[in-house]
């Protein structure tokens, strides 16, 4: 029996890039990376655009970060860190070095005032394990729509199978808040196992007074 379509892409409200910056998982010998998920959603019938950078130090997550901002880059709406984490905390680099570290604060920084109808998505585990007014914050200054990420260590496949159907779902709505409401609400829904196991949670910018 010929498998006939059920949805068409081309009505889909507002489809956005992706730019990915990751940095090196399990060692030198690994060759694990999230480049072939964001092949598998560019080579679909979403076609997502995506930018792939590897970074190994702060430098290199710093400028990446600036290029991300760049107005020619204004249609990767999404900015997908794919990198060890901990609470508040991004690993780009040497763990072993203070300096090679990057903390909500300094993320922050670097992003202040930029970061209008644009999504940023924590890859690594517990990022988002902070206060909710700390995140209202970092929404506030950087003027993200939404930040999200995992409260608890996840397992590496699992989650990087999980964010590609984030991505997808994401290509679906628009980026507003109405919209990624959403695709939270769409995510409980579709994988309300993984959401639970992973703490898997989606902050708001909440609309200007």
């Amino acid at each position: 029996m010929e498998h006939k379509r059920t949805t068409n892409p081309s009505t889909f409200i507002h489809p956005k890039g992706v730019f990915c910056l990751e940095n090196e998982w399990f060692g030198l010998s690994s060759t694990v990376s999230v480049l072939p998920a964001l092949r598998l959603l560019h080579d679909s019938d979403y076609k997502v655009p995506f930018i792939h950078r590897d970074v190994a130090t702060r430098a290199e997550l710093e400028h990446y970060l600036r290029k991300w901002l760049m107005e020619k880059h204004a249609n990767y709406d999404i900015l997908w860190l794919a990198m060890h984490t901990r609470k508040g905390l991004l690993l780009p680099g040497d763990v072993r070095r203070h300096d090679e570290k990057m903390d909500l604060d300094q993320l922050e920084y670097a992003l202040a005032g930029k970061c209008a109808g644009r999504m940023i998505h924590f890859g690594g585990c517990r990022t988002l394990l902070l206060p909710k007014e700390r995140i209202t914050r970092f929404l506030r200054v950087t003027r993200a729509v939404s930040v999200s990420g995992f409260l608890t260590e996840v397992d590496w496949t699992e989650s990087t199978l999980f964010e590609t159907t984030l991505l997808l779902e994401m290509q679906k709505h628009p980026g507003t808040r109405k919209g990624l409401t959403a695709v939270r609400n769409a995510m409980r829904r579709l994988r309300p196992l993984e959401c639970r196991k992973s703490g898997f949670v989606m902050h708001l910018r909440a609309p200007a007074r």
